[in-house]
């Protein structure tokens, strides 16, 4: 269960995030981005927290996919958000990728223009068992590129 557990995180911790905000709202610059996760059927497992720095020019702040996108791996293929609702700095989301990992992800952030803030559920499969992670995410404008 470990192995499979931290393959996943490995793979797919980054990919939950991506396009949860609006264009609008999200400042061009240099990111912190942070994601602590945890893993309930195994609360004895605290995987290190993943922590990525990444640029985001003014063209990529009107697609704020880009904060994260540039994390994801290949095992997360195929992925659409739906059943998105915003209200004011929040966003509700869901997601799905029909790849190999069959990754299945609810979230709520909330945004300014220089922070993000919320927390990913997620539940995949890998290798045919089924791993459920939730995570809690951070990620702030620290400067220019």
């Amino acid at each position: 269960m470990r192995a499979c557990t931290r393959l996943l995180l490995t793979m797919l911790l980054p990919v939950g995030l991506a396009g949860t905000a609006h264009a609008q709202d999200i400042s061009p610059g240099m990111w912190e981005i942070l994601v602590v996760a945890r893993v309930p059927a195994d609360p004895g497992f605290a995987p290190e927290p993943f922590k990525a720095n990444q640029c985001l020019t003014a063209q990529d702040a009107r697609d704020p996919a880009r904060l994260l996108g540039g994390l994801a791996t290949p095992g997360a293929t195929g992925c659409t958000y739906g059943d998105s609702t915003r209200t004011g700095g929040t966003m509700r989301f869901s997601m799905q990728c029909a790849g190999t990992l069959n990754l299945r992800a609810q979230g709520e952030v909330n945004f300014t223009p220089d922070t993000i803030s919320g927390t990913i559920n997620t539940t995949s499969d890998l290798a045919g068992q089924k791993v459920e992670m939730q995570s809690r995410v951070a990620a702030r404008r620290v400067g220019g590129c």
